[in-house]
C-alpha cells in the first residue's frame, strides 16, 4: 500500500480470508487503492466465557481505530462483515470520526444461525461448478468443509458444550492444529453463532449511517435492499453478476472491480466536497 493509496479497513466474511481477491480487483483500478484487514477471534476466544456480539464489535471498532488513527475512515464488508461494518462505523461517527465510506459486498440479512431455505441446492450447484471447472482439489476442500459444517450443525449446542471441554484439557488444540478446513468451520460457526441474535435486533429500530454507502450485491440478495436502505440512506446499489461464492472468479472479476471503482472514487469526492464546505 502507497502512502497515496485510498486505503479501506476490511472486514472479512464469516470464514475470513478474501484479501488475494482483493489484491486481484484493486489491481485493475484507475485509482491506488489498499486494504487494510481485520481478522475475527479463533473458536478459543469465541468460546471464552462472558465474549458476545458487543464485546466483538467494541474490539473491531478499536482495531479500526488502530489501523486509521485520524483522518477520513473508509471501510468494506464481506458479507457478515458488511453488518459489522454497519455497526462499527455508527460506533466510530458517534465517537466523531468521519465516516468517508462504507462498501458492503453482498451482505444477505440474517435472520438464523440455521441453514436458510435452499441450501442443499446451493451447495449442490456450488460443487457441481468445481467439477465442471475441473478444481479438483478445491472440490475437495469444499467437501470437507460441507461435512464438518453438517456435524457442526447436527451437533448444535450439545456438541459445542463438548467441544469446549475438550479445547480446556488440550485435546482439541491438537485436533484442529491438523485439519485447518475443521478449525475454520468452528471458527465460523461459533461466530454466526454469537451474532445471529444481535443481526435481528440490529434491525428492529434501525439507525441511520449518514456516511456514503455503496452496496454491492448479487441479484440472489436483492430481497434486502430495502433493509439496507433503512440501514443506510445514502446507500447507492450496484448489482454485480455471479453468486456469493463466485464475486471473484475470472469471470466476474471485471464487473466487480468496475462497481467498486465506481464507489471507491464517489466516496473520495463526498470526501474531498466535505472537506471543501468544512474549509
Amino acid at each position: 500500500m502507497t502512502e497515496k493509496s485510498t486505503k479501506f479497513v476490511y472486514l472479512p466474511g464469516a470464514g475470513g480470508g478474501g484479501e488475494g481477491d482483493l489484491a486481484a480487483m484493486a489491481a485493475g483500478l484507475d485509482l491506488p487503492v489498499g486494504f487494510e484487514p481485520i481478522r475475527y477471534p479463533g473458536w478459543q476466544r469465541s468460546m471464552a466465557e462472558g465474549f458476545s456480539a458487543e464485546t466483538l464489535l467494541e474490539e473491531l471498532t478499536a482495531e479500526i481505530e488502530k489501523k486509521v488513527p485520524s483522518g477520513p475512515i473508509r471501510i468494506m464488508g464481506m458479507s457478515i462483515g458488511g453488518h459489522l461494518g454497519y455497526a462499527a462505523a455508527l460506533r466510530l461517527q458517534a465517537k466523531g470520526r468521519e465516516i468517508a465510506g462504507l462498501c458492503v459486498v453482498d451482505s444477505f440479512m440474517i435472520e438464523t444461525s440455521k441453514p436458510t431455505s435452499g441450501w442443499q441446492g446451493r451447495a449442490l450447484a456450488e460443487g457441481m461448478d468445481l467439477l465442471r471447472k475441473r478444481r479438483f482439489m478445491d472440490l475437495a476442500r469444499f467437501a470437507r468443509s460441507k461435512a464438518w459444517r453438517a456435524l457442526l450443525r447436527l451437533g448444535g449446542k450439545p456438541l459445542l458444550k463438548m467441544l469446549g471441554r475438550a479445547s480446556a484439557s488440550g485435546g482439541m488444540n491438537s485436533l484442529l492444529a491438523a485439519d485447518a478446513v475443521a478449525e475454520r468451520e468452528l471458527s465460523m460457526r461459533l461466530l454466526i453463532g454469537h451474532l445471529a441474535p444481535w443481526l435481528v435486533e440490529l434491525d428492529h429500530e434501525p439507525v441511520p449511517l449518514s456516511a456514503p454507502v455503496a452496496l454491492l450485491r448479487t441479484r440472489v440478495s436483492a430481497r434486502d435492499d430495502v433493509a439496507w436502505m433503512r440501514r443506510c440512506p445514502c446507500v447507492t446499489i450496484y448489482e454485480v453478476p455471479g453468486t456469493h461464492q463466485t464475486l471473484f472468479e475470472a469471470e466476474n472479476l471485471a464487473e466487480m472491480r468496475k462497481a467498486f471503482g465506481a464507489a471507491a472514487a464517489e466516496f473520495n469526492r463526498s470526501s474531498a466536497a466535505l472537506l471543501e464546505t468544512s474549509a
